[in-house]
């Protein structure tokens, strides 16, 4: 895990006029510029290399309403069948409208995608969530944004969260955690064009590109007090979560066998699609991966149960496993026949690695 300082301000000329930095809590209220319902200046950047903006943001937004986000997202650990339509901005988690059975699976928590149909009516949910103390997560293209490193050179689909909006300099405010980092105001005009662009597949990224924000917002919404951390409630999860990873709700590590042992084929006859794909399944997989290997280091620190720890780090090495896949996979269009091959080789390594952690996490139940 790493904390970042406090994130740069954009030094572009597009935040001419914009109101200053003020400290406190953001809102929409007339009351002065950002002040209102939801602090957020004092909260540091969170940042994990392996989460993606949608974890990295949910963790941001729990914590600003008062949860422990490494109990809330870390404590499921699940393996989920991929959808063939996969959309490359389904912002790096296949689960689609269903997050709510991916993060948080231990929580009341709500998590729902709004699509306005036009720039005002984006607008005008993105204020009424704020006002009723919501931290929209809005989905955009990097290439409009000039605190990104793809400012006017890449075209990628991202999410990042609205805190306030100040109606004098018609200037959202922004944080941004993903590296370089950003908190500040940005320009209403600057948001909607980047919520609204049609992100096209011009090459220049074969990730995230080819599909558009459409002005997607995510709300999260906390239904209920976050549940107290004691051995009983965390033994149930894990057993759990053992259970759904052998296989016993359908998915878990069968289907993810299945999958490494079909994509020789699948390359064969669709090319480096297949691959393409896996790089981007593979991300959500790693993060909740490494995200539960934290939680598991925590909850032994907290439980004293300490071989908790070592089934965390046998965890960890699961999510480090995903790397190879993944890479391997990103790399794979001069020669997807090869790359396939060796996707599917650190695919048996990583399935080893998930036996292991299972077999870790369930001795982790019957001794301290």
């Amino acid at each position: 895990m790493t904390v970042l300082g406090t994130p740069a301000s954009v030094t572009e000329d597009v935040t001419e006029n914009v109101t200053e930095d003020v400290p406190g809590p953001v809102s929409t209220t007339p009351t002065g510029p950002y002040s209102g319902a939801v602090p957020v200046t004092s909260s540091p950047a969170w940042y994990d290399d392996l989460c993606s903006c949608l974890q990295v943001d949910l963790v941001h937004v729990l914590r600003l309403g008062g949860w422990d986000p490494l109990q809330a997202l870390g404590s499921g650990w699940r393996l989920r069948a991929v959808p063939e339509d996969c959309e490359p901005v389904e912002f790096f988690h296949p689960a689609g409208e269903d997050l709510a059975s991916s993060f948080g699976i231990y929580h009341p928590l709500s998590l729902r995608w709004h699509r306005p149909g036009d720039d005002a009516e984006a607008h005008e949910q993105v204020v009424a969530a704020l006002a009723d103390g919501i931290v929209p997560v809005v989905a955009v293209d990097n290439y409009h944004l000039p605190f990104r490193p793809a400012y006017h050179d890449v075209h990628a689909g991202h999410l990042l969260m609205v805190t306030g909006y100040d109606p004098g300099s018609r200037a959202y405010r922004i944080l941004d955690p993903m590296p370089p980092a950003y908190r500040g105001p940005l320009p209403r005009e600057v948001l909607e064009r980047s919520r609204s662009s049609a992100n096209p597949d011009d090459g220049s990224d074969p990730f995230f590109a080819g599909s558009g924000p459409a002005r997607r917002w995510l709300e999260v919404r906390r239904e209920g007090p976050q549940p107290e951390l004691t051995w009983s409630w965390l033994r149930t999860a894990l057993e759990t979560n053992v259970r759904s990873l052998r296989g016993e709700e359908g998915d878990g590590l069968p289907s993810l066998a299945a999958y490494f042992d079909s994509l020789p084929a699948a390359v064969a006859a669709e090319g480096a699609a297949p691959l393409l794909r896996t790089y981007r399944i593979g991300w959500p997989a790693q993060a909740e991966a490494g995200l539960h290997a934290r939680f598991l280091a925590e909850a032994a620190r907290r439980l004293g149960r300490f071989r908790l720890a070592e089934a965390g780090r046998a965890v960890e090495l699961v999510s480090h496993s995903w790397t190879g896949v993944r890479i391997s996979a990103a790399h794979g269009e001069e020669n997807p026949g090869e790359a396939a091959r060796q996707v599917v080789e650190h695919g048996r390594t990583l399935l080893r690695g998930y036996e292991a952690a299972l077999h870790a996490v369930e001795s982790a139940l019957d001794r301290p």
